[in-house]
């Protein structure tokens, strides 16, 4: 067992108590938007329901240095104990929601046969597929406390904003769950992406060092966070901060120029202008140049 697992293991059996829980839960909980609360002992150990002084005390003092800190005042929560305190929020169990398929306003038909694609929701999952063929688009996971579950409408939203949250983030190089390094490549057989009904000379593929989550996509799509990139699509009318990722309102292409080292080169139309841009196998843009089309 290396380093990083032993510390592991040794934050889950800290963690592993319902009492050490029901404490961090309560120092999140009493907190306000001015920020987080520092409870004195007694309170403390009132508003998480503890009756056994002795028993209340071990568990805190083993929380103590990591999670908790002692201040004039009481015990607040340390930068790691408000991690575990979100993830104690974000992950506490919820009803299962479904949103049977609706129709998915945002797409014209499936790239596949030309059927009409639907939305639903399932699993904790944002799905998009075609109602005729079956095939899936976007598979992407969206917390229930995001939407309104009676609101399919709520359930776009939702996912425009964790996706864009996402592939921004991991664009720059970090994880957007555990904050880990992320490394891009840019990948030329298309057999590679068969499993993922992704069609395209050149697709990108970014992974997080440390927890391993990743995205994969058309190179097109995942640079547009890129300075340059996002400048010029917002001009014409699509901005890739705020605007669904499935809303292209741009035409693109891309050709692979070299596989050796690997260069390709992604333009994006739009009003009469073309921006092309030059990315390596580390999806590192390279260079660009804007130039007018000619009619």
């Amino acid at each position: 067992m290396d380093d990083d697992e032993e510390a592991s293991r040794r934050t889950f059996e800290l963690l592993a108590n319902e009492t050490r829980l029901g404490i961090i839960s309560t120092l999140g909980e009493a907190s306000g938007e001015g920020g987080y609360a520092t409870l004195a002992f007694s309170d403390l150990q009132a508003a998480t329901g503890v009756e056994d002084n002795g028993h209340f005390n071990y568990h805190l003092t083993k929380l103590v240095g990591e999670f908790i800190e002692e201040r004039e005042g009481g015990y607040a929560l340390t930068l790691a104990g408000i991690r575990a305190y979100q993830a104690i929020v974000a992950y506490r169990v919820t009803p299962e929601v479904e949103i049977e398929p609706f129709e998915f306003p945002h797409k014209e038909s499936c790239v596949q046969c030309g059927g009409t694609i639907v939305a639903r929701y399932t699993d904790g999952r944002f799905i998009t597929e075609c109602e005729e063929c079956g095939t899936e688009e976007l598979n992407y996971p969206v917390s229930v406390a995001d939407f309104d579950p009676n609101d399919p409408e709520s359930l776009l939203d939702a996912a425009t904003r964790r996706m864009i949250r996402d592939e921004s983030s991991m664009y720059n190089g970090v994880c957007p769950y555990c904050a880990g390094r992320v490394v891009w490549t840019v990948e030329l057989p298309e057999g590679h992406w068969e499993e993922s009904n992704l069609r395209g000379d050149a697709m990108a593929h970014g992974a997080c060092t440390r927890c391993a989550w990743f995205l994969y996509g058309n190179v097109v799509g995942k640079i547009r966070h890129h300075p340059a990139i996002s400048d010029f699509l917002s001009r014409h009318g699509y901005d890739p901060w705020t605007d669904p990722p499935w809303e292209e309102q741009y035409d693109f292409d891309h050709q692979v120029l070299d596989d050796d080292p690997v260069r390709v080169e992604v333009s994006y139309l739009a009003d009469g202008e073309c921006l092309e841009v030059t990315v390596d196998s580390d999806l590192v843009v390279l260079n660009y140049d804007i130039r007018l089309i000619e009619e």
